[in-house]
């Protein structure tokens, strides 16, 4: 009975390392439609087809394929594609990738070829990229990544030849892109997360006893040179350089938990422990939970986390041995925010949390993250949970230009939570309007490193209603990424790209993105920005799309609600432009030749918004695009105003062009646009659209400006009037921000006849939220166009935006024109320069 039980035991045993060993073993695969789901994921994340995965039972990798144009994203490279060169990164079964891009010997070009040599069935997964001397101009190149099981690292090895009759330069040591903070340990390099609170890291370093990885070098016609590469990634720095300095010497495991005495988990702290003079931080998991390996030796190691008393300790660590560490910290200082709505239910929201009566204001992390970054925390639903250093605090909560402020003043003792409730009341009415930003990034555009969830966060804080998606250089949809917020009933977005190169950059949606393809299928910038434009406007139709659905999304599909995107129901807008360049002064020579001519009628408005709508002044003065640091630079609405006379009618847009969460997030610059719904998940982008390219827009920085003639007709209409019209003006805003004038520009110019300041016309503003309501009769002898400003001269907006730089600004909005023909005759633009010659390009655009 005994045997039969032991061979029972013995038959399961077998049976669960042959599955298991089937399940886990190596893999080295090109990946197709049928094995896409292989693709490591991820903040960084870029497989297409036409990759290659290698994976163990503990980490899986992506190397990029041969694919014409490949490269991560636009500027992983931006002067030559990346083939055969390391893209992602993780540990098995998370989806957590944070490297850009690892070049093996600085790799950047076309390969020959990408292949699988070994597909794991032996034991080993290899993938090799090769460029033949021939494509490498006498220089051969062949990069082997190399997975056994078992592995936390890969091994490359990269062979160099110099097949030329001259000598050539190389570069050994690889180039990493995509992480912050850097360490050089020994011979081993150590890299975080742009975002610690990420939690994951990579190390690198020579192969067995190679020495240190050289920078540059040299090899004579007919030399060749190896170079083997070990790379790893693990949940810290720290981590990550102990499975690298352990492939060379023996290290012990160091294990344990990192708790306060209520048993609560320090998830954002840091055990901080010096290697070789080096301080690497390692970062417990979610449940508190540590563990790292060290080469034998004692460390000096601290515990360090916002709102807590610092705990330092030795660390002993025996090779081959495993090791405990327990800490017990002390209880988080900490503030717990709830934020709800005039309904009682949970709203997004950002709260600054500002030190007062000697309180240093804090600094919580990096500018790319919207739960804890600089001085402020944004939230999507409503719950702020936000550690601090003991002390006081004056904390500021706002919703954007809509709401009300709340102040809070809390006093946090060491150890203490702290709790506050605030409600924000929505005290301006844009009943009939929506909130759009028609530009902004997350990091798959590649010039930045801002989570989409963090940026998505970051709209529905700063309630922004419509965001079209933009990336750049890439079509791309933030649907999905919106959806698992649960924020779809607050924002809504469509398909779109930014189109990006070394001159005008353009906008354009709805498109129809195939994730699967290089640059989700977008077409190829031009220098020519009147190609581009045409390009997007026509690029894709309905049933011609990748994949052929006449769909943009599963659930459109269902209901049979096709795509209407292409043609004139795109939107194509020219973003950030040099005026001066692009309309006036093509060839950038001094002299106006008219710019690229006949770009305005292919596009839909331009991005040519600024507070210094007031100055005719071809340069900003003072308080610019977003604060006092452009001063001196091309005042691009004044060149718009100067194209408006010469009769080249093109509507202004104000964007974010967002690459941050805090100094260049959501909501400095915005869009109103007339909406049928005032629910942003019912939102029709298509009317949207419409509306926009009429001209219904109206601009501002916070106030809420309603503009139309006294019979109704909207912003963006040609009137035709009998020496006269009148305007019905309304300016509305929170409490935290203050309005002193409101102008009138006709042509351009701000006529004193029109000029309402809160000195010289007192009567007309009032306190509260509507700040100016008036019918305002402009006398016209001959034809015109109208726009209205409103302006706060004498205040700021830094109550509601903190130390970020937008908070330098003057509370600003205005309209796109009305445009009056007086004679009859259709309208005709007056030709008027404003005092000063067209712009043209700048000598340092």
């Amino acid at each position: 009975m005994k045997l039969r039980a032991a061979l029972a035991l013995m038959f399961a045993l077998l049976l669960v390392w042959v599955l298991g060993g089937e399940r886990e073993r190596v893999e080295a695969v090109e990946i197709g439609k049928d094995n896409a789901g292989l693709l490591p994921s991820g903040k960084e994340a870029d497989g297409i087809l036409g990759d290659f995965v290698l994976r163990n039972n503990r980490i899986h990798a992506l190397i990029s394929g041969a694919q014409p144009l490949r490269r991560a994203n636009m500027s992983s490279e931006y002067g030559y594609v990346l083939q055969g060169v390391l893209y992602d990164l993780d540990l098995r079964g998370e989806a957590n990738d944070q490297i850009t891009a690892f070049r093996p010997a600085g790799e950047g070009g076309e390969m020959s070829w990408v292949r699988v040599v070994e597909d794991g069935s032996k034991g080993a997964g290899v993938i090799e990229a090769v460029r033949t001397a021939a494509k490498g101009n006498g220089l051969y190149a062949r990069h082997e990544y190399r997975l056994e099981n078992d592995w936390q690292h890969i091994l490359i090895t990269t062979t160099l030849r110099n097949e030329s009759r001259e000598a050539r330069k190389i570069t050994p040591r690889p180039v990493w892109k995509g992480l912050s903070t850097e360490w050089e340990v020994g011979d081993i390099q150590v890299g975080d997360s742009i975002d610690p609170f990420d939690k994951r890291a990579y190390a690198f370093g020579p192969a067995g006893a190679a020495g240190a990885l050289e920078k540059e070098a040299e090899l004579r016609p007919g030399e060749e040179k190896v170079v083997r590469v070990v790379l790893g990634v693990a949940a810290s720095p720290l981590a990550a350089y102990g499975v690298i300095a352990g492939l060379s010497v023996p290290t012990g495991e160091v294990s344990g938990t990192v708790r306060d005495a209520g048993g609560e988990p320090a998830v954002h702290g840091s055990l901080i422990v010096e290697v070789a003079g080096r301080r690497l931080p390692h970062y417990p998991d979610g449940k508190g939970s540590i563990a790292f390996r060290l080469p034998a030796g004692e460390y000096k190691a601290a515990f360090e986390d916002l709102g807590r008393e610092p705990l330092e300790r030795v660390i002993t660590v025996r090779a081959k041995q495993n090791s405990r560490l327990d800490l017990a910290v002390a209880k988080a200082s900490m503030v717990r925010v709830e934020i709800r709505g005039d309904d009682g239910s949970y709203s997004p929201g950002k709260v600054q949390f500002i030190g007062i009566e000697g309180t240093p204001t804090p600094n919580f992390g990096t500018e790319y993250r919207a739960h804890g970054g600089d001085h402020q925390y944004q939230t999507h639903d409503g719950r702020v949970r936000q550690q601090v250093p003991p002390g006081k605090y004056l904390l500021r909560i706002t919703r954007g230009p809509e709401f009300d402020l709340v102040e809070r003043t809390v006093e946090v003792a060491p150890g203490q939570v702290v709790e506050v409730s605030a409600t924000l009341k929505r005290s301006v009415d844009t009943a009939g309007w929506i909130s759009a930003d028609y530009h902004a990034h997350s990091t798959p555009s590649g010039d930045n490193y801002c989570s989409t969830q963090d940026r998505l966060i970051n709209f529905a804080a700063e309630h922004i209603e419509f965001a079209p998606t933009t990336e750049h250089n890439r079509i791309y949809d933030w649907a999905p990424h919106i959806e698992r917020l649960g924020l779809g009933a607050r924002l809504k977005t469509v398909q779109g790209i930014e189109l990006t190169g070394s001159g005008q950059h353009l906008n354009a949606f709805p498109l129809l993105a195939d994730p699967l393809a290089q640059n989700g299928g977008a077409p190829l910038w031009n220098y020519d920005p009147r190609i581009n434009a045409i390009m997007l406007r026509n690029w894709g139709t309905p049933g011609a799309q990748p994949g052929g659905s006449r769909y943009d999304t599963e659930a459109n599909a269902r209901n049979k609600v096709p795509y209407f995107g292409g043609g004139p129901d795109r939107w194509v807008q020219a973003n950030h432009p040099i005026v001066g360049n692009v309309f006036f002064d093509r060839d950038a020579d001094g002299r106006e030749d008219g710019g690229f001519t006949g770009f305005e009628n292919l596009i839909d408005a331009a991005e040519v918004w600024s507070t210094e709508i007031l100055n005719l002044n071809p340069t900003y003065q003072g308080k610019g695009v977003a604060g006092a640091g452009n001063t001196g630079l091309q005042n691009r609405t004044f060149g718009w105003l100067q194209m408006l006379n010469q009769g080249r009618r093109v509507w202004c847009v104000a964007v974010s062009d967002a690459h941050r969460i805090f100094g260049n997030g959501v909501g400095g610059w915005r869009t109103y646009v007339p909406s049928s719904t005032d629910e942003p998940g019912r939102i029709d982008p298509a009317e949207i659209i419409r509306n926009s390219k009429a001209g219904q827009m109206m601009i501002t920085n916070g106030p809420f400006l309603k503009v139309t003639t006294a019979d109704g007709r909207p912003i963006g209409s040609t009137v035709v009037s009998e020496g006269h019209l009148d305007l019905r003006v309304a300016v509305q805003a929170p409490d935290w921000m203050e309005i002193d004038r409101v102008q009138v520009l006709v042509n351009g110019r701000p006529s004193s006849e029109y000029n309402f300041t809160s000195r010289t016309h007192p009567n007309r503003f009032r306190k509260g939220v509507l700040r100016f309501q008036e019918d305002v009769r402009v006398r016209l002898p001959r034809d015109a166009h109208l726009i209205v400003v409103a302006v706060g001269e004498n205040s700021d907006l830094k109550k509601g935006w903190g130390r970020n730089p937008y908070g330098n600004m003057h509370p600003i909005a205005y309209t796109n024109p009305i445009f009056v023909d007086v004679d009859h005759n259709g309208f005709q633009a007056n030709g008027d320069t404003l005092g000063h010659p067209l712009m043209v390009a700048p000598r340092n655009p």
